[in-house]
């Protein structure tokens, strides 16, 4: 299964906005941060960020929330697709 371009740059586009944030953000926030629809917000994450990303469930509204884990990069999650592009092919 190849990745194409627009998920890619999709993919970059949420990464840019939590890295900006620098904690926790809604996923419909972050939707709205990079114009992105917030169902797709959340499969991307799910497929392709979930080792990348912390997830927290508020309970009694079931909200989920999200931020980068510590110590990842832009250029890092850059340099796995390229990797994960290679052996996809």
């Amino acid at each position: 299964m190849k990745i194409r371009k627009d998920t890619i740059k999709n993919i970059l586009k949420i990464v840019k906005c939590l890295e900006q944030a620098e904690d926790w953000l809604w996923y419909r926030e972050c939707a709205r941060r990079t114009g992105l629809h917030h169902k797709t917000v959340a499969r991307l994450i799910a497929n392709y960020l979930h080792d990348f990303v912390e997830e927290r469930e508020l309970e009694p509204f079931k909200v989920k929330l999200i931020r980068l884990k510590p110590g990842v990069t832009t250029e890092g999650i850059a340099r796995y697709l390229k990797v994960k592009i290679k052996f996809v092919d």
